[in-house]
């Protein structure tokens, strides 16, 4: 099996989204400002990196993106669901503690 030069540029892009996620994570759980700083320009550098990869990527035609969707009334993503306890839920998709008890008549969670 030979490995194109496709091949290679989507394995770099689907790396930096990982590596980016570990950065994201330790920025939210750094306590040290220094070091959280530090982090904050480590990701950036490798948002910077992403963005040039998938540049060339979709420039190329090996990345195809989905046009984005408009409305008149702006799109909200809870707005959408019909499943009570999905409205219920924030944008990481945790259910809210006061959402889910109107919905299962238990008192929230404090």
């Amino acid at each position: 099996m030979q490995i194109n030069d496709r091949d290679i540029m989507l394995d770099l892009l689907t790396s930096t989204k990982y590596i980016s996620t570990g950065y994201h994570t330790a920025v939210l759980e750094a306590a040290n400002d220094r070091v959280r700083n530090t982090l904050i320009q480590l990701n950036n550098e490798e948002m910077n990196f992403q963005k040039q990869l998938f540049d060339i990527m979709h420039d190329r035609g090996w990345y195809q993106v989905e046009a984005a969707r408009t409305s008149q009334t702006g799109y909200h993503p809870m707005a959408t669901a019909t499943d009570p306890m999905a409205r219920a839920t924030s944008p990481m998709g945790m259910a809210s503690p006061m959402a889910t008890a109107q919905y299962t008549n238990q008192p929230p969670i404090r």
